[in-house]
């Protein structure tokens, strides 16, 4: 009997809980849905997308390719800093990535708190089917796939005109 009166004294206080926070987590809900200017940013010849690796969230961890999912991790938030210009936040991480090094050829990105760096500026320039090349600002140095397979590296290398170099933009507002 004492187990009985204990659970359905339990199970009234969570649905008091409950209920005191329905709200918050609709209007958690309602920002994220409304969210504008977000993007997962997608291989052409692959597929797949840039994402932080393991959705990390400290600094200096590398940004990789990874199969395409509605994800936060896997979403940027596009900032616009002039033209084609733009700074990019991970809904998730609220971070943003730059070259690990100086830049040059072959130099892999990382996570990066947002900074106003100019390492961090990226310039989209947009192709006639709709697809971009994205060039590190002021530098003929621009994000590349190293590699076929989930979790390699995204690098920078000089234009080669190749679907390595192209990407997509598929707007989505993660919840998750």
């Amino acid at each position: 009997m004492i187990f009985r009166i204990l659970f359905f004294v339990l199970l009234g206080i969570n649905v008091l809980f409950m209920l005191g926070c329905a709200h918050r987590i609709y209007a958690g809900y309602q920002i994220k849905r409304n969210r504008v200017n977000t993007y997962a940013i997608q291989n052409v010849n692959t597929g797949k997308g840039i994402r932080v690796h393991n959705a990390g969230i400290d600094d200096e961890r590398k940004i990789i390719l990874y199969t395409h999912q509605n994800w936060e991790c896997m979403t940027w938030q596009f900032i616009q800093l002039e033209g084609d210009v733009y700074l990019l936040k991970n809904l998730y991480t609220k971070k943003t990535f730059q070259p690990s090094s100086s830049p040059e050829a072959g130099v892999s990105l990382w996570q990066q708190p947002l900074g106003g760096n100019r390492l961090q500026y990226w310039e989209f320039l947009k192709q006639p089917d709709e697809t971009y090349f994205i060039r590190l600002k002021d530098t003929d140095l621009y994000i590349t796939i190293s590699s076929d397979k989930n979790h390699s590296d995204i690098i920078l290398m000089p234009l080669q005109n190749s679907p390595d170099q192209q990407w997509k933009l598929i707007e989505q507002r993660p919840i998750f």
